[in-house]
């Protein structure tokens, strides 16, 4: 059986380097990705979006135009997203007097969740919902954390993937803010020219070996040594402390290059009369290839190259990574819940194995099935922790299938059965990422406090027997529908304040139903029932929370009105 690969994983359904770890997937929301026919690039403009912000109001790309913007497209389950998170904070801090505005573009998840996420981590530039992924689309977001930074004509000066430390964001943002050119690291040189001249190398060798009668096998044999060396040494670039200063789209185009070259490499070896490695050779020239097109999304090319190594080495699990995410880009779930339960045949003592398994039925929207493989992922962690309780690596991964069980039921829609999930997450895997997304989601599936805001004028005036009016906008955040109770306390003697909405008109409180994530404009009615001895007027403070305040001041009345939604 084929040890599982430890690339680290940036996020979603892509990884860098040769193989495929769907290891460290088990806690990812994996989801295809569609090429779109011209990914935005540096240099053109970015495409306008407009979406709804945590607070419901709409929030257009276009109201920021001539100013710098840092596009920020992260979900709160991906681990370099959280990691990231302070220092775009800092970030933000320290160009929001030159006019740069932070966006963060969440990846279709709850508005209850994103608040707790942001409230936790004192997030206080806009958050916006791309609750179908269409603005990830438009922008061809092949991983998240993916960050965009747009000049003040709102075009395209930089992008990556991967979680970006504060020094590149800064020296980004500088070049951007000042107009500079970006700078280009150390580390970035150094990849580059690794790769440009193993790609060279490996080329100089396959050609060397072409030209000799019989081939050459000693410089295929160099070739492929010169290729495996140089891939272990930019796994290491790419994975250490200057990463983020790597272009990912130069780095997956390079990696690519070099990959063919050796995929070529390894293909002739294959052939030659009398290889003890053929077999492996072939499989090793079928995986690069998988890669390259699974980088190039090209998806069903992508399956052709790890069906075939899968054939070449049935027991070996790499090939079922590759043909597994190939499967889930197509969005043939069908066919990725065979491939998942292929592998767990292969590797059936492994709790990602099964947790495969579950994500791929999560996507079929068979959460029976999902349920089931999660329980045999537990039975395995909860065995490895029984016998290591000291072990901080069991007891992450017991936390990390707890909060994958708590999902699916989330998913189900039965948020009953999630909670006490969450809180096994929170207690197996204490003080660490697992237990604070356990604790975040537990807190998002909370009754969330309905909202109040202003929906208009702040102030309004009526005559001595008039009336006056404003207008709230009642935000329902939690994932399920309420029915919201509104109430008035507060009000003076002989003074009315009605709840007006459509063709209803109710004094003194109101009931009506919200959908998951709805809103409803209000209109507060306030009228004196005797004359107030001459023009009042009543002036509004409502800033989101579960209480408003209307103030009165009339003649002989001054009073604090208190509006409560439950």
């Amino acid at each position: 059986m084929g040890a599982r690969s430890t690339i680290p994983v940036i996020a979603r359904a892509r990884v860098l380097g040769v193989s495929v770890a769907l290891a460290a997937f088990a806690l990812l929301a994996l989801k295809p990705v569609t090429a779109i026919a011209a990914a935005p690039q540096e240099g053109m403009a970015a495409p306008a979006f407009s979406l709804r912000s945590l607070d419901a109001k709409p929030w257009s790309l276009a109201q920021t135009r001539g100013h710098v913007v840092v596009l920020n497209f992260f979900a709160t389950w991906c681990p370099p997203c959280r990691a990231e998170t302070p220092d775009l904070i800092a970030a933000e801090k320290k160009y929001a007097h030159q006019g740069v505005i932070f966006v963060g573009v969440d990846d279709e998840e709850s508005a209850a969740l994103v608040s707790v996420f942001t409230k936790t981590k004192g997030i206080r530039f806009p958050i916006v919902l791309d609750t179908h992924g269409a603005v990830e689309r438009s922008y061809d977001v092949r991983a998240i954390p993916t960050t965009y930074v747009l000049d003040r004509n709102g075009i395209i000066r930089y992008r990556q993937v991967d979680e970006l430390n504060v020094d590149v964001l800064d020296q980004a943002l500088a070049a951007v803010v000042t107009g500079a050119p970006l700078p280009r690291s150390a580390a970035a040189k150094r990849f580059t020219d690794l790769a440009d001249s193993t790609t060279q190398a490996i080329a100089n060798d396959v050609s060397s070996a072409k030209s000799a009668t019989p081939v050459d096998v000693k410089a295929l044999d160099l070739a492929i040594k010169t290729g495996a060396a140089a891939n272990k040494q930019i796994d290491a670039l790419v994975s250490g402390p200057d990463s983020s200063s790597i272009n990912f789209f130069e780095q997956t185009q390079k990696r690519s290059q070099l990959n063919a070259a050796l995929a070529e490499a390894y293909a002739l070896r294959a052939g030659v009369v009398g290889s003890a490695s053929a077999s492996s050779d072939q499989e090793q020239a079928e995986l690069l290839l998988g890669q390259i097109a699974m980088d190039k999304e090209q998806f069903s090319d992508a399956a052709a190259h790890y069906t075939r190594a899968m054939q070449l080495a049935p027991n070996d699990t790499q090939p079922y990574d590759g043909a597994y995410l190939a499967a889930y880009e197509l969005r043939d779930y069908h066919k990725a819940v065979d491939i998942a339960k292929g592998e767990a045949a292969i590797a059936p003592t492994d709790p990602e194995s099964w947790l495969t398994v579950a994500s791929a039925n999560n996507a079929l929207k068979d959460y029976a099935a999902a349920l089931d493989a999660e329980r045999k992922a537990l039975a395995l962690a909860s065995d490895t922790y029984t016998r290591n309780p000291t072990s901080k690596a069991a007891a992450y991964k017991l936390g990390r299938v707890w909060l994958k069980m708590a999902r699916t039921q989330i998913l189900s829609g039965n948020s009953a059965a999630a909670q006490p999930l969450l809180q096994q997450a929170t207690a197996a895997a204490p003080q660490t990422i697992v237990a604070q997304q356990a604790s975040e989601q537990f807190a998002a599936l909370q009754p969330a406090q309905i909202g109040l805001w202003r929906a208009g004028a702040l102030s309004a005036s009526g005559n001595s027997t008039g009336p006056a009016h404003v207008y709230v906008l009642v935000r329902n955040p939690s994932p399920q529908a309420r029915t919201i109770n509104l109430t008035a306390s507060g009000l003076p003697q002989h003074w009315l304040l009605s709840f007006c909405y459509g063709t209803v008109c109710n004094p003194f409180k109101v009931s009506f139903s919200l959908p998951p994530g709805g809103s409803k404009r209000v209109e507060l009615l306030v009228a004196p029932l005797a004359a107030a001895g001459g023009p009042w007027s009543m002036s509004l403070r409502a800033a989101g929370r579960s209480t408003a305040n209307v103030q009165v001041q009339a003649r002989a009345t001054r009073a604090a009105i208190v509006v409560s939604a439950s």
